[in-house]
């Protein structure tokens, strides 16, 4: 795996960017990019996973923690065909967030592979690329851009249509629309993915609206949703009859940039078993396989205060429904994270034209309920701070 790596690598600085062909053909070409990124993190409580944060772990005791990890380091190939009719581009990209033995042995992970054919008004994608749903992402240090704490969405194998109008001069009307990968757990540990065991694909869909505001703003507004399936073996009983468990979401998501120093950008959501978009604090169902309701949403505000120096300050929050989070009658206690929030605010220095410097505060809160069926929940609230400093060189 490293050696085939590394001769990619190898032939992608070797070979040029651009290969035009012989006269009157279509003309081909690539880029290689990506950024190198090293990030230190210094935290005054558990946080999980580590390397990036979902949530305050639950522990009662404060335990300092502390990270330095290489693993954001991204890199990928952009292509483009250029035709009379149509501009054929694709796309590979990965980062070394895939795991592995250690820290300093990190795998390569898979974040975009497709192919995009694209006409004045319609394109078509196949192959892994974002979700149509909820498809901002806040300015964060932190890899993980408030999952779990309100940002929901992520990227999936699909197949995508896109239709573009323009209903006057310079607003601009879009509608997405595909099918994807319905990726679910395995519950019922008979050795199938409870979301391909469906038999159905996932359906995505977005509606879209943008237009400029002012002399230099813009206005960008979007609903989307989603309607997927996931099956598997009734958790609740001993029957081996399987269950069809939905997956849904609405959205909304807004961008608005107010000149050419200030943004406003965010998203909310509500839905039921959101696990694999990174919604009800990564709870899909409760103990009886029933699925679990959340909302939750997030807000950003960007301050370009010189052209060398970006600020961001942001807050997310997801908020699983506690009601529905119903347990067997076994004597058993089952632990809910009940609601998850972040409070956070970054400073983006561009100390050359490729490398930055970053700084990041986040205030972390957390909250878990235990519950035993028959008797009385009990509360438990956690909280964290983490100092974050990153250095990025962008490879362009």
């Amino acid at each position: 795996m490293n050696r085939v790596l590394i001769a990619v690598l190898a032939a992608a600085v070797l070979t040029s960017a651009a290969l035009p062909l012989s006269a009157g053909e279509p003309t081909y070409g690539f880029k290689f990019g990506g950024y190198v990124k090293a990030d230190a993190m210094w935290d005054n409580a558990r946080i999980y996973p580590g390397n990036y944060r979902l949530w305050v772990e639950g522990e009662e005791e404060k335990n300092n923690a502390f990270y330095v990890t290489a693993n954001e380091t991204r890199l990928g190939f952009d292509f483009w065909w250029d035709e009379e009719t149509y501009k054929t581009t694709a796309k590979i990209e990965f980062d070394f967030q895939g795991g592995g033995p250690a820290t300093n042995k990190a795998n390569p992970m898979m974040r975009h592979a497709y192919i995009k054919l694209a006409a004045d008004t319609w394109a078509l994608l196949f192959g892994q690329r974002w979700d149509i749903i909820s498809p901002l992402n806040p300015k964060t240090v932190n890899y993980s851009v408030l999952w779990a704490q309100g940002n929901i969405g992520y990227r999936r194998p699909q197949m995508r249509f896109t239709f573009k109008m323009k209903p006057g001069e310079e607003s601009t009307i879009k509608l997405d629309a595909g099918i994807m990968r319905n990726i679910g757990l395995d519950l019922d540990n008979d050795g199938i993915d409870d979301g391909a065991d469906a038999g159905l694909p996932t359906f995505q869909g977005r509606f879209g609206f943008g237009t400029p505001m002012g002399d230099e703003g813009k206005l960008s507004i979007g609903v989307s949703g989603h309607y997927g399936t996931e099956k598997y073996t009734d958790l609740s009983t001993d029957e081996i009859d399987a269950k069809d468990t939905p997956s849904w979401s609405l959205n909304g998501d807004l961008a608005i940039k107010i000149n050419r120093r200030i943004a406003l950008l965010g998203e909310f959501f509500i839905g039921e078993n959101l696990n694999q978009y990174l919604g009800g604090i990564l709870q899909g169902v409760n103990p009886l396989g029933d699925p679990l309701p959340s909302m939750g949403g997030w807000g950003l505000v960007q301050v370009r205060a010189s052209k060398k120096t970006l600020l961001n300050f942001g807050y997310g929050f997801d908020n699983p429904d506690e009601n529905e989070w119903k347990v067997p009658d076994d004597g058993e206690s089952y632990t809910l994270r009940d609601l998850n929030s972040e409070a956070c605010g970054n400073v983006m220095y561009s100390l050359t034209n490729n490398v930055s410097l970053m700084f990041e505060l986040a205030y972390m809160q957390t909250k878990y309920r235990d519950k035993t069926y028959g008797v009385e929940s009990t509360v438990e609230d956690l909280d964290a701070m983490r100092f974050q400093f990153a250095v990025k060189a962008a490879i362009k």
